[in-house]
């Protein structure tokens, strides 16, 4: 959706003239701004990171109690306890697994907003104001910082993310799956827009003209 910001009422309003003078806004402060919805339980996403920083933790410290283990025994108990090793990672993996599920579940609901202005991408991801919801995602829950929606919900910010477009080298566009995504280096952690059918076309439009990267 296309907004603009009027600097003399102070007031964000949709399309490009302002609704409460009807000064038509600089080209500065048009942007172009989306939401959308993710739980953070049911996006695949999220587990993805989540059982590959859980892999990577297991695999470390199994190789690191096997070499402690071979270093510090004779070959025929090495051999005997490599089996225990095993199974006791695996139940530390187990137990990760469902620490990673509760932390998730606790979590609730998150509004993402989407940005696209004359400087780049920005990316804010918000969640209901609740101690349970900043503490799940390992955050200090300050509540005097919540901001507060126009329903009268208060919200706080998660976290925030911008990509200049001159930094961007590459990018891949992807109508079939909702998604673009910009490269700061090429073929390395994206960053990814999730954006609604009907608001593609529009992102993708501003994108192109703004980087002159088609591909």
């Amino acid at each position: 959706m296309i907004v603009s910001y009027c600097k003399k009422c102070k007031l964000e309003s949709e399309g490009t003239v302002c609704q409460q003078c009807g000064k038509r806004a600089s080209a500065s402060s048009i942007r172009d701004v989306w939401r959308t919805v993710r739980v953070p339980s049911a996006d695949t996403g999220s587990w993805r990171s989540a059982v590959g920083v859980l892999s990577f933790v297991v695999i470390v410290l199994l190789a690191a109690l096997v070499v402690a283990e071979r270093l510090g025994s004779s070959a025929h108990s090495f051999s005997t306890s490599v089996g225990s090793l095993i199974s006791a990672v695996a139940i530390a993996g187990v137990i990760g697994l469902l620490i990673v599920l509760a932390a998730f579940s606790l979590q609730g609901r998150e509004e993402i907003r989407y940005i696209l202005d004359m400087e780049g991408a920005h990316m804010q991801t918000w969640y209901r104001a609740s101690r349970i919801h900043a503490w799940a995602r390992l955050q200090r829950a300050d509540m005097s910082s919540a901001h507060q929606s126009r329903d009268g919900s208060k919200y706080l910010k998660a976290e925030e993310r911008h990509l200049l477009w001159r930094d961007i080298n590459e990018i891949g566009y992807s109508p079939s799956t909702g998604t673009i995504r910009l490269y700061r280096t090429p073929h390395l952690a994206p960053f990814v827009l999730r954006i609604p059918p009907e608001e593609y076309e529009m992102a993708e439009a501003l994108i192109k003209k703004h980087t002159k990267i088609q591909r």
